[in-house]
């Protein structure tokens, strides 16, 4: 019966640890993982004399070459209206937004999930986005619903940038 009380007391205790333990493991892993990427990405500068380009082995778009980002690589086009995402060598342009890929710190692709969405929360969540993650300044992210891409091209650029998911 003492045996008892005592496991009833230490309980709290117990589930604390485990929760402690669970989450220091979960937060190694995920800090192991961004280090094995970010270790790729730098093997990829090395190859380029330390700048970072986009590495594309597809079709090129049709475009003309930016002076300061270089040749045009990919473009993904809106769904709707104007110029979509265009990603040259060494930079990208977004809603006349640019970002040299030097300013990255990381680059994720999530695939999303298919299925019917019922509500826009759903719909978000389980949209297919690449995140572009940058050292300073907000994180850019190219959502499906707003873009026209496929898994091949988003994978293909996360991959070409360094990026590589293991």
């Amino acid at each position: 019966m003492e045996f008892l009380i005592l496991v009833i007391d230490l309980l709290p205790l117990i589930l604390l640890a485990g929760a402690v333990i669970l989450m220091v493991s979960f937060l190694r892993a995920w800090n192991a993982s961004q280090r094995s990427r970010q270790a790729q990405a730098e093997e990829q500068r090395r190859r380029h004399g330390g700048q970072t380009v986009l590495e594309w082995n597809g079709p090129k778009a049709q475009g003309a070459a930016d002076p300061e980002f270089g040749e045009l690589m990919v473009e993904i086009p809106k769904k709707s209206g104007s110029t979509g995402a265009l990603f040259y060598q060494r930079g990208l342009v977004l809603n006349g937004r640019r970002t040299s890929y030097e300013n990255l710190k990381d680059v994720v692709y999530h695939p999303g999930v298919p299925g019917r969405a019922w509500t826009l929360k759903q719909r978000v969540r389980n949209s297919a986005v690449l995140w572009l993650y940058r050292k300073k300044g907000f994180t850019i992210g190219i959502r499906d619903f707003s873009y026209r891409f496929d898994d091949a091209t988003m994978q293909a650029i996360q991959d070409g940038l360094g990026f590589k998911h293991t």
